[in-house]
């Protein structure tokens, strides 16, 4: 399954280098999604501008195809629930806040 995200981390979170509150992580992160369904930003434009998460902020948010053991388990909970194309609200987890969006399902094809 392929899958971009914007990550907004706090002093709290895993791994996080940032040094804001759980608060103005929050509200950061609701300022992007309002910024983004206002079409003030493309999701790729965000993520290059504020995610904490090295691996997609240089490609606009994409983390590629991703396997289920390589993610946090709450993340993928999130990215189930979304169909193909589809991008979440705010959500939570150990990492921080995040904007995920479930990008089209790749397809491999298998020789016989």
């Amino acid at each position: 399954m392929r899958c971009s995200h914007i990550l907004i981390a706090h002093e709290d979170a895993t791994r996080s280098q940032r040094n804001v509150s759980r608060e103005e992580a929050l509200f950061l992160i609701a300022d992007i999604q309002k910024k983004l369904l206002n079409k003030e930003l493309t999701f790729e434009q965000a993520a290059k501008m504020f995610s904490d998460c090295p691996s997609g902020k240089a490609n606009g948010g994409d983390l590629g195809v991703i396997k289920r053991n390589q993610m946090d388990k709450d993340f993928m909970i999130y990215l189930d629930g979304l169909q193909p194309g589809e991008t979440s609200g705010i959500s939570c987890t150990a990492f921080g806040f995040h904007i995920i969006r479930r990008n089209q399902d790749v397809t491999i094809n298998q020789s016989p």
